[in-house]
């Protein structure tokens, strides 16, 4: 199951991408993106806890999901509610 790790500190928050953006491998999606589609599991973990997948169809055709836990996916909610406050 995947780790979520957060990065909550100073822009940029990923330097090692920005080669590869200047070369086309990244898709950078924002205003244009398709929806990010969330799904939870009931029983998506092993040990029968609850899972969240997250889902986003690439504009080139392919697909990508990512599962992680629900207590990681509330943790990463949390830290940003920490860092941020209540959105507005």
């Amino acid at each position: 199951m995947p780790v979520i790790v957060m990065k909550l500190g100073k822009e940029p928050i990923w330097p090692d991408l920005a080669e590869r953006i200047e070369r086309g491998e990244v898709y950078y999606l924002s205003k244009d993106a398709p929806p990010i589609q969330i799904g939870a599991l009931q029983g998506g973990m092993t040990s029968g806890k609850p899972s969240v997948a997250i889902r986003i169809d690439l504009p080139d055709g392919k697909t990508v999901v990512v599962e992680t836990s629900w207590a990681l996916f509330h943790a990463a909610a949390a830290a940003l509610r920490g860092k941020f406050g209540e959105p507005t």
